[in-house]
């Protein structure tokens, strides 16, 4: 990122030096013209009053300036003078004229105003053309004889123009050969050090590149002089002008040879290569050479050796081919650039960076048309203080384009990264980092958006395009302004109480050495905090709103008919709030807590005034309304109890099973349980005979919530201690009974007794009943 900002500031600064290429090249013809002739160079008062009044009309600010200036000039009642009576008469006519005139223009609708000012700049385009062609008529007077070239002043200019020239660009290059030669002895040494020594050895290079054309430029002046032949006479005019286009155009490429380094690649900054290097310092140095000694030589030559009027051909042949050749110039290599551009952002490891570089590959050629637009449409306008306009705009559109991209990379990094709170702070407060990345970054996006807006406002000021300033002073700029600023003013006040108070909320929400946070303590701040958010987000809104010239009486209105008209259609809502209220205040329901609410039970995840969260067992979650709830059973309050009914067999003696039942208890009472145990067992004895066991209850009070894991492990060891001492622990059984006829019993009686009469024998002993007798009689 920091190598492409050096880049786009380079290729400024090297559009700057052309520009004020242009300024000071036109300053110079103006100059000698205007020594020549300066009745040539004057425009007809009369037509520059009729256009300064036209732009006055057409501005709807200068004409009710205007307006007012002639309402205060006193009418004079007691002037005699016909003449004083005529120019009152036509004051007033011109001031109800153009009183009339700004009636009609404030109730002029904006498409005839869109059509005004659209024919005002189709008018000025077609000025501009006129101006041109009549610019460019110096060629055709030139060709058609109407000027002569004054042969003898041609020559002396030639000879003089040539000998300066000659001397400088020799003793120019000799430097240049001499300063490539020292910077091969240091290479090796530069090409492994580290990036400070490239930077100094480049800043070394570029001042003795300097120094070659400031000697080469002396030494063009020595040649003058000695060719005068005295000292004393000093030199002519043209080799001052053909010696200032020296300086002035070799100081502009040492700017490119320090942007691009196209013989000195280890001293390279940009990721340039060494084939596009030298093409764009070669083809830009071509531009500089053309616009240099074009308008700060040629022009002021043809107007010294034929006419104004050729010079002024000759600076607008100049300047125009210039600008056909740049946008030509970025026009074949916009996807090439473009390309290097998206090429070079694919390596960097910013997300950042490798974005903007995306999108600016895409437009940049878009951004260099319209800088060379721009600076043409100045020089055209001006072309006596182009270079002071384009200078200052220039440096100044630098400045303020690498301290918008500055502020907005900063601002774009803290949304990205997020707030980092230092680790003391987080401890204590662990949710206000997230409240912060929550709000802090829409507060961010927003400045990002005003630092782009307040960036190009300042950059269309600079160019003359907006007065953002004027704007500013004026009372719609500063009515808008400060009321966005007291809007945003009052939303970052309104965030700083609520993060206070949310802060303060879970100071009181943390627990530590000597202060236990209850779950009613808990629940009554979570519905705090909900309630005191939501009357911050209304009275912020409406006091910021009421900031920006809002009025919210009738939206205040608006709310109260709405809330009235709401009520009556949500009647179970109201019910829901109000018995939420009410079980909040007597403390029924907190979070945490196990309860039965609606014939539904399980743990309480989420409380608020209108409902409660239920998560029970099976893991479902049960939002019930607190308008369904007639009956709260909790089962968290103060204590609890796990009531053991245990079942043994009718055999079992009572005394034995309750001595179990109490040896378990005392098991339990010596386990990790223990601590949850707030008493001792509560016998209370048999309660049922059922159909196969005797009930024997038990009760063992407990902490809050503990009864359920408590009575699990209580009656894993009453097992244990039941199959030690041999105690059944009954279970359902049933037997069937089946009923056989007398006849068909006897029938198998006989049979198996004939068959087995001992078998017979013990079944009859078995049965308890007297055998039959048998046939025989015995």
């Amino acid at each position: 990122m920091l190598l492409f900002t050096r880049a786009c500031a380079a290729f400024l600064l090297f559009l700057s030096i052309v520009c004020s290429v242009f300024g000071e090249g036109s300053a110079m013809a103006e100059t000698e013209v205007s020594q020549k002739t300066s009745t040539e160079t004057a425009v007809p008062s009369l037509n520059a009053a009729s256009e300064a009044l036209i732009k006055v009309l057409q501005d709807p600010q200068s004409r009710e300036a205007l307006i007012e200036k002639l309402l205060q000039i006193p009418a004079v009642a007691d002037q005699t003078s016909d003449g004083g009576d005529v120019a009152s008469e036509k004051a007033q006519l011109v001031a109800e004229q153009a009183k009339e005139s700004s009636v009609r223009a404030k109730h002029m609708g904006f498409a005839v105003r869109l059509g005004k000012y659209t024919k005002f700049l189709a008018d000025e385009i077609e000025a501009s053309f006129f101006k041109i062609r009549d610019s460019l008529q110096g060629f055709v007077q030139f060709a058609d004889g109407e000027v002569q070239v004054q042969r003898a002043a041609a020559k002396l200019a030639a000879f003089e123009i040539f000998v300066v020239l000659a001397a400088a660009l020799i003793v120019f290059i000799l430097g240049q050969k001499v300063l490539v030669a020292v910077f091969k002895r240091y290479a090796v040494q530069v090409t492994y050090g580290r990036e400070a020594l490239r930077v100094f050895m480049l800043v070394l290079t570029t001042i003795g590149d300097a120094a070659t054309v400031l000697i080469g430029w002396a030494a063009g002046y020595g040649v003058a002089l000695i060719e005068m032949g005295d000292l004393r006479g000093g030199v002519s005019l043209m080799e001052s002008l053909a010696l200032n286009a020296f300086l002035v155009t070799g100081l502009a490429k040492v700017a490119l040879r320090f942007v691009f380094a196209p013989e000195r690649p280890v001293l390279r900054l940009l990721p340039f290569e060494d084939t596009a290097s030298t093409y764009w310092a070669s083809r830009l140095g071509l531009v500089v050479s053309w616009i240099g000694y074009g308008v700060m030589l040629g022009v002021p030559t043809a107007n010294l050796t034929v006419s104004d009027t050729l010079g002024n051909a000759v600076r607008v042949f100049v300047v125009l081919l210039a600008v056909i050749y740049l946008l030509s110039l970025v026009h074949r290599n916009r996807r090439r650039v473009g390309s290097g551009i998206k090429g070079y952002g694919e390596h960097l490891t910013s997300e950042l960076a490798k974005g903007a570089l995306a999108r600016l590959s895409g437009f940049w050629h878009w951004a260099a048309y319209l800088y060379i637009f721009v600076t043409f449409g100045v020089w055209w306008s001006s072309p006596v203080d182009a270079m002071t306009i384009i200078i200052r705009s220039t440096a100044m559109s630098i400045l303020t384009i690498m301290g918008g991209s500055l502020i907005s990379v900063m601002v774009t990094r803290a949304i990205i990264g997020g707030i980092r709170l230092p680790a003391g702070l987080q401890e204590s407060l662990p949710a206000l980092q997230g409240r912060l990345n929550a709000f802090v970054p829409r507060i961010l996006k927003i400045i990002r958006i005003i630092v782009f807006v307040v960036t190009i406002s300042i950059l269309l000021e600079i160019w003359g395009a907006f007065s953002f300033s004027g704007w500013l002073e004026s009372p719609t700029g500063s009515d808008l302004v400060g009321s966005l600023s007291s809007g945003l003013l009052v939303l970052l006040v309104a965030f700083m109480v609520w993060l206070g108070v949310m802060s303060w909320v879970d100071l009181r929400l943390r627990a530590h050495s000597g202060h236990v946070v209850t779950s009613r303590v808990r629940t009554l701040f979570q519905l705090f905090r909900n309630g005191f958010t939501v009357v911050v987000m209304v009275m912020a809104t409406l006091l910021a709103l009421s900031e920006i010239g809002v009025d919210i009486g009738p939206l205040i209105a608006g709310a109260g008919v709405l809330g009235l008209a709401f009520s009556f259609g949500a009647q179970t809502l109201v019910k829901d709030i109000i018995t939420g209220a009410f079980i909040q205040i007597e403390n029924a329901i907190n979070e945490g807590d196990v309860v039965t609410v609606g014939g539904t039970t399980g743990t309480v995840e989420r409380l608020t005034i209108r409902s409660v969260c239920l998560r029970d067992l099976q893991g479902t979650t049960h939002i019930v309304p607190f308008s369904s709830v007639t009956m709260v059973s909790n089962f968290m309050r103060d204590f609890s109890y796990h009531v053991a009914v245990i079942g043994v067999s009718y055999d079992t003696d009572i005394k034995t099973a309750k001595l179990a039942m109490v040896e378990a208890f005392r098991r339990l009472n010596e386990s990790d349980y223990g601590n949850r145990i707030l008493g001792e067992l509560e016998m209370h004895g048999v309660i049922n005979f059922g159909d196969s066991s005797i009930d024997i209850r038990a009760r063992i009070k407990t902490t809050p919530g503990d009864q359920w894991s408590t009575g699990r492990a209580y009656n894993e060891i009453l097992k244990q201690v039941f199959d030690e001492q041999g105690i059944e622990i009954p279970f359902p059984q049933v037997t069937y009974h089946t009923a056989v006829p007398a006849v068909a019993g006897a029938v198998v009686a006989a049979a198996a007794a004939s068959a087995d009469p001992v078998a017979a024998q013990n079944e009859e002993y078995d049965s308890g009943e007297p055998a039959p007798p048998d046939s025989s009689g015995e």
